[in-house]
């Protein structure tokens, strides 16, 4: 079953669930779009950091693993 079947299947049986199942539907949904809002706004902010120069070169940032371990 392709994903456009299995959007219509829930579809035209949503009415049939329970309340457990639809809040388990509910949170599962609700946490997909927490994680993909929290990821663009971590991509944003990525993006800002390397246009503003907040970038390090591959030497800095083994140099500073070198210094943490000590």
């Amino acid at each position: 079953m392709n994903v456009i079947e299995k959007r219509d299947f829930i579809h035209s049986n949503l009415h049939r669930a329970n309340e457990k199942t639809i809040n388990e539907f509910y949170e599962k949904l609700r946490k997909e779009e927490v994680l993909v809002t929290k990821l663009e706004s971590r991509a944003q902010k990525a993006e800002a950091d390397i246009r503003s120069g907040k970038v390090f070169s591959r030497e800095e940032i083994e140099q500073r693993t070198v210094n943490i371990r000590r």
